[in-house]
């Protein structure tokens, strides 16, 4: 029972899995057959009533046969045969033979693409051909244009071409030939190969333009331009030699030579119209004509050159001889008052061999110039480095010599700054002695006799020889500073002892009646006595001001009217 139920399942297992493959095959031959009729719907009519109306001769007519009868192989043999097998496609599927039916609708897939290939091939070719007799009736009129204009040009202006109007006109004819026989193949009906005739003519009159307008210009270059150009070097290149100019380094025979050789192969490569690369080889020799015309006249400008400044070489050296040996002498004058350091002597040294360096330098460009052929350029390039470093030479020596003077004007400028310092002190003393101050603090004494020494230190290292200023400036900050610090000291002690006075002065009138006034007082005076004048202005000020305030102001105007008068005897 079992195995009767399991053959029953598999034969419907076998029966569903057979219907569905059967509808798929089905669906693909129902999708082909449609293809196929869409084939057969497809119509050339319109195309072919395109053809029909260009001359039904020759190569038009052979096509229009070949696409005919390519369309009814299609309509009458091939589709039929596809009808055929996608009947035997179906009867494989009925019966259950899935395999063969699957290759007979590959089969039959690959047929229906060949077809429309062959129809799209077939569209193609019409339109080529169709579009060829209407572009061949557009374009002949410029092509023929061009024709006329090439020729006009070659008949108005024969002259211009030489060797290669033979060679034009030739080519000319050819295209004239084949024009005509564009004319006979487009009355023949065959388009297709008129229209290859017309790209290819086009092509070789827009080539052939091209050269009847370069080849004048290239023939009056290489006969005529160029070689007057070189005939005119030639010409100069002599005469600057018989000048005595050396030009050897130039080449002018080899290079003139080799471009008269090269405008020969031109020639002839032009009257063949093989024009590739003439145009810009004929740039080059340009170039190389431009640069021997500017080495020669490189020449010319270093000859005038060398024979002006020569003359001024020589005496920029001799002046800087002359200048050198002065500051030699300078130098052992300097000597013998200054200390100088081993480099400042040694800069002297090195700028005595330099000068050396370049009489021998300049010596031996005049021997050159006597005994030796030499170009002017070369000469010209050794007197301008030798003018070079002269000038850096004589720049170095004047830098030292600053050096030198400016010894001397520190020496100078410690002098006078020495003197003002002595100026303070005797002012200062002046001051003192004219202001009848009781007597001097002891700090003040000691600052004044600071200042006094060290300005006789200066003044003994000033009087050394060699004269170190390194050391005298040290010296001299200190003696400045302490000579002017006596002289503020001293205005503000004499201004103190003015002002303790006058405030004694004009307290008096109160003691009487203010004992703790006259005793503040009393004590001011004390300090005033043992010269503590700072100590007796504060206290008789501050005394002043509890029995009247304000008074230390009126105070100060006369203060400041007496020190006024004091400076001014």
């Amino acid at each position: 029972m079992e195995v009767v139920i399991g053959l029953l399942a598999a034969l419907v297992l076998f029966f569903a899995a057979g219907y569905f493959i059967r509808k798929n095959i089905y669906r693909e031959v129902d999708r082909l057959e449609a293809r196929k009729i869409e084939i057969m719907n497809r119509s050339l009519a319109d195309e072919m009533s395109r053809v029909k109306e260009l001359k039904m001769t020759g190569q038009a007519e052979e096509l229009f046969e070949k696409w005919r009868q390519e369309w009814d192989e299609i309509i009458t043999a091939q589709l039929p045969e596809v009808e055929e097998l996608l009947f035997d496609a179906e009867d494989h599927a009925d019966k259950y033979r899935f395999k063969k039916s699957r290759e007979v609708l590959v089969h039959i897939e690959r047929m229906l693409d060949a077809a429309d290939q062959n129809i799209e091939q077939i569209i193609e070719e019409i339109y080529e051909l169709v579009t060829s007799e209407e572009r061949n009736s557009s374009e002949i009129e410029d092509v023929k244009e061009k024709f006329k204009k090439a020729k006009k040009t070659l008949l108005a202006h024969s002259h211009t071409f030489g060797s290669a109007h033979a060679k034009l006109e030739a080519e000319l004819y050819e295209v004239y030939e084949e024009l005509k026989r564009f004319e006979a193949e487009t009355d023949a009906g065959n388009y297709l190969a008129a229209r290859d005739i017309l790209i290819k003519q086009n092509e070789i009159l827009i080539d052939l333009g091209e050269k009847i307008e370069a080849i004048p210009a290239m023939l009056s270059d290489c006969q005529t331009g160029i070689p007057n150009q070189l005939a005119e070097i030639r010409d100069g290149y002599k005469e600057m030699s018989e000048q005595g100019y050396v030009l050897d380094h130039i080449q002018i025979q080899s290079e003139t030579e080799r471009i008269s050789d090269t405008l020969v192969i031109f020639q002839e490569k032009i009257r063949e119209l093989d024009l590739e690369g003439i145009s810009e080889s004929l740039q080059e020799i340009h170039d190389s004509i431009e640069t021997m015309y500017d080495l020669l006249e490189k020449e010319v400008h270093a000859n005038h050159y060398v024979l002006t400044e020569t003359a001024k070489t020589e005496g920029a050296l001799h002046e800087l001889v002359a200048a050198k040996l002065v500051s030699k002498e300078e130098t052992d004058t300097v000597k013998k008052s200054y200390h100088l350091s081993e480099e400042d002597t040694s800069r002297l040294r090195s700028i005595d061999k330099q000068v050396a360096a370049l009489q021998k330098r300049f010596y031996h460009i005049q021997d050159r110039m006597a005994n030796e052929k030499i170009a002017y350029s070369l000469l010209k390039e050794e007197l301008t480095e030798l003018e070079r470093q002269t000038a850096e030479v004589k720049a170095e020596h004047a830098e030292y010599r600053e050096m030198l003077h400016a010894l001397r004007k520190e020496e100078r400028a410690a002098r006078e700054q020495l003197t003002e310092a002595r100026r303070l002190l005797n002012d200062s003393a002046r001051l003192i002695s004219k202001s009848n101050v009781p007597g001097l603090p002891a700090q003040y004494t000691d600052l004044l006799r600071e200042a006094q020494r060290t300005i006789v230190h200066v003044s003994e290292k000033l009087d050394e020889i060699p004269l170190d200023m390194v050391a005298v400036n040290i010296l001299l900050e200190d003696a400045v500073a302490a000579s002017a610090k006596v002289h503020e000291q001293t205005e503000d002690m004499i201004e103190q002892v003015y002002y303790v006075e006058k405030i004694i002065q004009y307290g008096n009138r109160f003691r009487s009646r203010n004992d703790n006034l006259s005793k503040e007082l009393n004590e001011a005076e004390k300090l005033f006595r043992h010269y503590e004048y700072e100590s007796s202005l504060k206290k008789a000020a501050t005394a002043i001001e509890t029995v009247e305030p304000g008074s230390f102001e009126k105070i100060g105007m006369l203060v400041e009217e007496d020190l006024e008068e004091l400076k001014n005897k």
